[in-house]
């Protein structure tokens, strides 16, 4: 078996995210039996481990949200769209046919505008824009002004709010000859659940991962051996209530 990566991590990587960032907060699950096929794939086996920042209990981060909703007009156009006094829209979009196609221009120009590198836009097939915090920012945005300047249109903005930081997840050191070490100066252990023997895992990231099928999750899935894996343990025998450690784990970039 090889690492496999989850669509949504590639697709993230693609994007301009790092590693690093995708996964900063994150978590390592340990499995019994064989890793799945593809990493969007649901887990499979018994979860017999999850290894967090000195075995402490993860909480998982909520990406604070806004929004801008087109409420009224037939022409004109959303001339900027400031959060916390940054553009992220990058110029203006005008009025395109009706307010549910002009909000899907603007969330698309949000997306695709390279300055912008802390939010996500969707619009779900509304009038409505919602502007979503990228992971890692915590609370940090709750409470920055969503402010939009409009002709002819009107609008109603929502500032962010509702962000929630991740607690004792994973971090990495920064980058060296093209890989990524655990931060030494975290413990990356976990506290067994069940006994079993341990096959793979999966590194996710720091929002909710409930494990079912997605392609839009970022994941990490390896094998488990004594030697020779995608991740080595001293013994692949998992005990419950036994702690169990994980001394070193890089991800290396290949060069070819």
């Amino acid at each position: 078996m090889a690492l496999r990566l989850s669509t949504g991590l590639r697709d993230r990587m693609m994007e301009g995210a790092s590693f690093k960032q995708i996964f900063a907060g994150g978590k390592i699950e340990l499995y019994t039996g064989s890793q799945p096929t593809v990493a969007d794939d649901a887990v499979a086996g018994t979860l017999l481990n999850t290894y967090t920042d000195a075995s402490g209990a993860h909480t998982a981060e909520v990406l604070a949200t806004g929004s801008v909703e087109l409420t009224g007009g037939a022409s004109g156009s959303v001339d900027t769209l400031t959060v916390n006094s940054i553009e992220i829209m990058g110029s203006a979009t005008p009025f395109n046919t009706t307010l549910t196609q002009t909000a899907a221009d603007i969330a698309e120009k949000i997306n695709n505008n390279p300055k912008n590198m802390l939010f996500t836009a969707s619009n779900g097939g509304g009038v409505t824009v919602t502007i979503t915090a990228k992971s890692g920012l915590g609370t940090l945005p709750n409470g920055w002004v969503v402010a939009s300047t409009v002709t002819t249109i009107t609008t109603t903005d929502v500032n962010m709010a509702s962000g929630v930081a991740s607690i004792n997840g994973l971090l990495f050191t920064d980058a060296d000859t093209g890989a990524l070490v655990k931060d030494p100066d975290q413990v990356w252990s976990g506290v067994a659940g069940n006994t079993g023997t341990a096959g793979w895992f999966r590194l996710v990231g720091p929002v909710v991962d409930a494990g079912g099928s997605s392609a839009v999750l970022p994941r990490l899935d390896g094998n488990v051996a004594t030697s020779g894996a995608n991740l080595n343990l001293s013994s692949t025998t998992i005990t419950a209530t036994a702690t169990q450690t994980i001394s070193t784990f890089t991800v290396t970039m290949p060069a070819a």
